[in-house]
C-alpha cells in the first residue's frame, strides 16, 4: 500500500507445526498439568478413576490378620 510493505497476519506455529498440535505431540503430563491443560492429560483405561488400595499391596498378613 503506497509503497510500503503490509504484514501478514499468520498463526504462530513451532518448527512449522501449530502450536496447539506441537503441545499435544510433546507435552509430559506433568508439564500439562503444571500449565493447566488437564483436558489434554492422557488417563489410563480402568474401571473406576480412583482405586485407594492398589490389589499388588498386601493388607494382611500371612495369617489373615490385618494390617
Amino acid at each position: 500500500m503506497n509503497g510500503r510493505q503490509v504484514r501478514t497476519k499468520r498463526p504462530p506455529t513451532v518448527d512449522g507445526i501449530p502450536v496447539d498440535q506441537f503441545i499435544d505431540e510433546n507435552a509430559d503430563p506433568l508439564w500439562l498439568h503444571q500449565n493447566e491443560l488437564w483436558e489434554l492429560i492422557p488417563v489410563e483405561n480402568s474401571t473406576s478413576s480412583f482405586d485407594p488400595v492398589p490389589e499388588s499391596v498386601e493388607t494382611e498378613d500371612e495369617n489373615g490378620v490385618p494390617f
